[in-house]
């Protein structure tokens, strides 16, 4: 692998100056902007989570009622390794962007209309590969998008509030699955709204955003040329190097493993462990992911903000982690749907707690932040990409530990999930850089 290139002298002068941000920033660094930043999240959240959650599995399963699981295996893994070479080069074309409509903006708005008209698309294909291809477009222009927005972080967002502004930013998954999964069940799961309209108000979201988001366009000397070795040195940052990056890394890899395996499978868990049908399933996955929801925003904002106060972000990570296991062993052994939601809303409060510092953490050890945060952070979020494309193929083989036939094994699936978030917990307290 390739690491990243070496700055010029003249964006380094440029752009290493301590003056940096405020210029950026100015008056931006307030509660409006932060408001139209987190709402610009939840609205991309809406459009691309939606599918990735709920709606793309009862799709699959309308179209292949008898190989759901594995034709979900299938178009979640083309669409993850979609995404995990998306995310990081769109990010390092975006820091090296020199449009005079800013470095950001073009691809935060570019990628939401591709990845809306994908989606759309999906809820008219016919087929298993159609919606592949479909998930796959749909994953490479969100994530194009999401690269470029999620830069606006470390760029603009002085240290003494990213706690806080992470803890918003960690709640904005959730809230767009939850808002998503309640405008399917108001246009039902039997025609294309169930995609379209998550799209059409995700847009709406995103909108004030864009519009009112102030960029200064940067010249070629600055930000350099995007060449072939610029691709592939956007999808490496040398973990010996740059060792905390490593460990916060793999921290979350093996975190977000463990809830995607909750998170991809919990419908198939609900009709195949707990006796529901795809008709009927729809109102628990709503209640499901309010509940969800709820932890996550409640462990998220007060995670960040508390991080923020004491000046620490390790300990809530590890925390997180922890809670993981404890929601992925009360799942495993759950005979009930009550039981299952009390698992559900551990979930929420580590996933809630892991991105409400996640963030603030990863932005103070981001190698190379002043010149390539959107590729910083688009290695950064391999971590939660690559476990798209591995949990569904993990899934198939762990369901059949144990197994008497049938739908498999969801308690040996979960009771891995909770090994893999112990581990995820063990590597960050290797991480130094930050307390």
């Amino acid at each position: 692998m390739i690491d990243s290139p070496v700055p010029t002298a003249a964006a380094s002068r440029a752009l290493d100056t301590p003056t940096r941000n405020i210029q950026l920033t100015g008056q931006q660094i307030g509660g409006w902007f932060v408001a139209r930043y987190i709402a610009a999240m939840i609205g991309i959240y809406v459009a691309l989570v939606t599918p990735a959650s709920v709606t793309l599995a009862i799709r699959v399963g309308q179209l292949d009622p008898d190989g759901k699981a594995g034709s979900l295996a299938l178009v979640a893994s083309v669409g993850a390794a979609a995404a995990l070479f998306a995310n990081p080069i769109f990010g390092a074309m975006s820091d090296r962007s020199t449009s005079r409509f800013g470095q950001r903006r073009p691809y935060i708005i570019t990628g939401f209309v591709i990845g809306g008209a994908a989606v759309f698309a999906i809820g008219f294909a016919p087929n298993i590969a159609l919606v592949a291809v479909g998930w796959a477009l749909a994953q490479v222009a969100f994530n194009a998008a999401l690269a470029a927005f999620i830069a606006v972080m470390p760029e603009r967002v002085p240290t003494a509030l990213r706690g806080r502004v992470s803890g918003f930013m960690g709640m904005t998954g959730q809230v767009g699955v939850v808002g998503g999964t309640f405008l399917a069940q108001i246009v039902g799961t039997d025609g294309a709204g169930m995609f379209i309209w998550p799209a059409v108000v995700g847009a709406l979201l995103v909108l004030p955003f864009v519009l009112t988001l102030r960029e200064h366009p940067r010249s070629r000397d600055e930000v350099g040329c995007f060449t072939l070795s610029t691709v592939f040195s956007a999808l490496w940052i040398n973990p010996f190097q740059h060792r905390d990056f490593g460990f916060a890394w793999a921290g979350r890899f093996l975190a977000w493993t463990s809830l995607y395996l909750l998170t991809t499978y919990k419908t198939y868990f609900l009709i195949d462990h707990l006796g529901y049908t795809t008709e009927d399933v729809a109102p628990i996955l709503t209640l499901a992911m309010f509940v969800l929801a709820v932890g996550v925003a409640v462990s998220s904002i007060g995670g960040g903000w508390l991080s923020d106060r004491i000046g620490r972000r390790k300990p809530f990570v590890i925390l997180a982690s922890l809670l993981f296991v404890a929601a992925m062993l009360v799942v495993a052994f759950s005979t009930s749907v009550e039981m299952f939601l009390v698992g559900i809303a551990i979930a929420g409060l580590g996933n809630g707690l892991y991105l409400g510092v996640d963030y603030a953490l990863v932005a103070e050890i981001l190698p190379d932040s002043s010149v390539a945060a959107a590729k910083g952070m688009g290695v950064f979020n391999l971590s939660s990409t690559i476990p798209q494309t591995i949990a569904p193929l993990l899934a198939p083989a762990l369901l059949l530990i144990a197994s008497d036939g049938g739908s498999g094994n969801y308690t040996s699936l979960y009771l891995c999930a909770a090994a893999l978030s112990l581990a995820g917990a063990l590597l960050i307290q290797f991480i130094r850089g930050v307390r």
